[in-house]
């Protein structure tokens, strides 16, 4: 009866044995495989380019998409060289001094694109805007001074010239741009950059056109996006920085750890018991 007894308690200690065991091998096996689906370098950096070496340089052409005015843009319109009654008529903002002018002054004393994509100017009238360039309206604009006005000098600008960044950066909001372009590593610079575990791989670009949202994937951890049409931005773009994956093993990998560790230490210590009591 003892031996049998015995040998059940053996038998016990060989089961707590193997599963201890396997449980260790169990969770080994997840750890690798969660180290696996950690962050790699290339998810982290910008513009990986393994042709690139130190003292050489690369060409990379850039390819810009002009932005054409649309319905409901704001336009700001300055016409210099008139005489100062002249100049207050056509130039509103500049009764509070154009240099201390806000961006909703701007927008206020702005002239709206309307519904058939024209603008209205005192004494001129309308102009249709839409469908040109900022460059190829104000050459407009000026031609259609200059047949009311002589030595005058047309200064146009978009007072809605404003993008959005979201997502896991550091600044989201919606940023003015006083430039006549700008890239979308501007945009994101102007946002504090993306965070540690930002995926820019898949960051997601979204573009009004006069059909709807075009939207697409921006590869930011490449230099192929310097060649790209979509390196530049467009007035009322909308970047959107999306989360890693890999952030939630990132982030349990320390605790999944210790957890490892102690149960490995419970297994030896278990079975340094066992064998002690033999």
């Amino acid at each position: 009866m003892l031996s049998r007894t015995w040998a059940f308690f053996e038998m016990n200690e060989s089961e707590g044995q193997r599963m201890g065991q396997r449980n260790t091998v169990i969770l080994g096996l997840g750890l690798v495989l969660l180290l696996g689906g950690c962050v790699g370098r290339r998810s982290i950096n910008y513009l990986n380019d393994p042709s690139l070496s130190n003292g050489s340089s690369k060409l990379f052409e850039n390819r810009k998409f002009e932005y054409r005015i649309q319905v409901n843009d704001v336009m700001s319109v300055r016409v210099m060289g008139l005489d100062d009654a002249t100049s207050r008529f056509f130039n509103v903002e500049q009764q509070n001094g154009m240099i201390n002018a806000s961006d909703a002054a701007l927008y206020v004393n702005g002239y709206s694109v309307d519904k058939n994509g024209q603008i209205q100017l005192p004494t001129v009238g309308k102009i249709k805007l839409q469908g040109l360039t900022v460059g190829e309206a104000q050459e407009l604009v000026q031609r259609k001074i200059n047949e009311y006005f002589n030595n005058a000098t047309v200064i146009l600008k978009m007072v809605n010239w404003r993008i959005s960044i979201l997502g896991n950066v550091s600044k989201p909001g919606a940023y003015l741009v006083y430039n006549n372009q700008i890239t979308i590593l501007d945009a994101l610079a102007m946002a504090g950059g993306p965070n540690e575990f930002a995926d820019k791989t898949h960051i997601t670009l979204m573009r009004q056109s006069e059909r709807g949202v075009q939207a697409l994937y921006v590869d930011m951890s490449t230099t192929g996006v310097l060649s790209s049409e979509y390196y530049y931005l467009l007035p009322n773009d909308i970047v959107f920085v999306p989360t890693l994956r890999a952030r939630p093993a990132r982030l349990n990998l320390e605790m999944l750890s210790i957890l490892l560790a102690v149960t490995s230490t419970g297994v030896l210590l278990f079975t340094a018991i066992q064998n002690a009591n033999r």
